[in-house]
């Protein structure tokens, strides 16, 4: 697949230029190097972004629970 990427700040140009050379890369390859490795991290975040709501779910799903504060009173006057 081909897509055309229009006014690309020349900061951000020159930045993955010299990280395609350092890495012995072409920038074509520098490019789809950085796509999918924050591709990966954006799905990660989707499965964090469930994961949070299943335990927010079962965290509501549980009985209270009572205060805790006088039972270390009680512990500490012990």
């Amino acid at each position: 697949m081909n897509i055309t990427v229009k006014n690309i700040p020349d900061s951000v140009y020159r930045v993955m230029k010299r990280e395609a050379k350092k890495k012995r890369r072409s920038l074509n390859a520098e490019i789809i190097q950085v796509l999918e490795t924050e591709a990966a991290e954006a799905r990660r975040r989707g499965q964090w972004s469930g994961l949070r709501k299943e335990l927010d779910r079962f965290a509501a799903s549980l009985p209270p629970l009572d205060d805790s504060a006088p039972l270390i009173r009680r512990e500490r006057e012990r």
